[in-house]
């Protein structure tokens, strides 16, 4: 059962267009176009490829835990800034043959929040929906110990693992990431330029 009215991404307006979550963003990645990143944690799957955005009209943001990290990652090409109004949070994850707990930072922006990966998304949602427009949600791995429903309608997902909506409130990644999957997905289709193997 949901607990709202869904939503879709027809509602939200021209700013979103301009905004990234993690690897993630409404409609299409252009490297002309002026785009802020919001960075929630630093899990490869999380952060922007750099081979891929090079080039890009891109500035980061995240809590000051991660901002020297993304410093050394991106800083020599792209602006890092400290983002001050966040809410913190943990995530529990398995690494190798135990789990681990890592911070995540959740975002507000004036109408709009963002639970990151967390162990208690729901109980962020319960607490913030009625003071905000706008909830998103990270896409909650099974592989964590978090009980989430994916599928809800009433938030919208922020889905770092496809490239296409499956549902009008979906936010589906638009640059591939550094894991391991897309690294091999860039080498496979993409030449050393950016451009599609199929273009040329």
């Amino acid at each position: 059962m949901f607990s709202g009215k869904p939503v879709s991404v027809k509602m939200l307006g021209p700013e979103w267009w301009h905004r990234m979550i993690d690897v993630c963003g409404v409609g299409v990645f252009r490297r002309e176009e002026r785009r802020d990143v919001f960075i929630t944690h630093t899990h490869l799957d999380h952060l922007l490829l750099e081979e891929y955005i090079k080039g890009a009209r891109l500035r980061f943001f995240a809590a000051s835990e991660y901002c020297s990290e993304l410093i050394n990652k991106y800083g020599g090409e792209f602006e890092v800034y400290e983002y001050k109004d966040v809410i913190k949070t943990s995530h529990t994850t398995f690494v190798g043959r135990q789990y681990v707990k890592v911070n995540t930072y959740g975002f507000f922006w004036k109408d709009a929040m963002l639970v990151p990966e967390t162990d208690n998304p729901e109980l962020l949602i319960a607490e913030y929906a009625p003071k905000f427009a706008f909830i998103f949600a990270s896409y909650q791995s099974h592989k964590h110990p978090v009980g989430f429903n994916n599928a809800r309608k009433d938030v919208f997902i922020v889905d770092n693992r496809v490239w296409r909506p499956y549902s009008p409130n979906v936010i589906p990644k638009i640059v591939f990431s550094c894991s391991r999957s897309d690294r091999e997905l860039y080498r496979r289709y993409f030449n050393g330029f950016g451009v599609p193997q199929k273009w040329l």
